[in-house]
């Protein structure tokens, strides 16, 4: 008779249902063995009966990804948006695959848009190809300028350009009953960690400057790109990354990692 506390079966109960609050849930990350190696974070909102998507990762894990979101409980057909953070492969290359699974469309930065669709310089395909990923591009049927506020289903998403880890970064924000939730891709992360900082289109002047318009928002949760995401006290990490910005650089590049 087989034992009933499988760490094996714990796992599987785990990680096909990581329902992070009442309407975000992480369903890809290839750090967390969650989806395919080379993925970024991946979040999808319930947006009550439309649902929404933060990234698409690096394309290899969109199997894995759809069979994440039909074991929490939800039709993948429902998705109507594929929000973009930015343009690096680890980020779009799901999105020809995920338009394919879903019929979303796929929204990003205007900065970004014909790079995306020609897997241009600032998308870093190069690497990806040396990582081991390939994958065709699609098309962006949303151009985002930020300032916008967009409407799926119930929930609205607030677009912030973000701009200094590439041109057309942006940052997603949600309000769910007070709570204010922040979507800033690789622009920031918990604990003050610095991200890839000279990738062509890097800013830091404006990366700077985007670090202190989330402060500006006074941010209660954060779901970064990579890494850890933040519950409760997300301002306090975002002033360590501030911190960090605005230090001598020569400190600064000792922290990086």
């Amino acid at each position: 008779m087989g034992s009933t506390n499988n760490p094996e079966n714990t796992f599987t109960k785990l990680v096909n249902g990581l329902k992070l609050t009442e309407k975000v849930y992480l369903i890809g990350g290839g750090a967390y063995g969650y989806s395919a190696s080379g993925d970024c974070n991946m979040y999808l909102v319930d947006c009550d009966g439309s649902l929404a998507l933060i990234d698409t990762g690096g394309g290899k894990g969109i199997p894995k990804v759809i069979d994440n979101i039909r074991r929490m409980g939800f039709d993948p057909k429902t998705i109507e948006i594929a929000f973009i953070t930015h343009c690096h492969y680890d980020h779009i290359g799901g999105n020809k695959a995920i338009v394919g699974a879903t019929g979303c469309k796929i929204a990003a930065h205007e900065a970004e848009k014909e790079d995306i669709e020609s897997l241009g310089e600032l998308t870093l395909y190069q690497m990806g190809l040396e990582d081991g990923l390939s994958f065709e591009p699609s098309e962006v049927d949303i151009a985002l300028k930020g300032g916008e506020k967009i409407r799926v289903g119930g929930v609205e998403f607030e677009i912030v350009h973000t701009p200094g880890h590439t041109p057309g970064g942006v940052s997603l924000v949600i309000r769910e009953e007070g709570v204010t939730s922040l979507f800033p891709g690789d622009t920031a992360s918990a604990q003050g960690k610095l991200g890839f900082i000279n990738a062509p289109g890097f800013s830091l002047p404006e990366w700077k400057k985007s670090i202190k318009e989330m402060l500006d928002l006074e941010p209660d949760r954060m779901f970064p790109g990579h890494g850890v995401f933040v519950l409760s006290g997300a301002v306090e990490h975002l002033t360590v990354y501030d911190e960090k910005m605005n230090a001598p650089w020569v400190n600064v590049v000792t922290m990086v990692g």
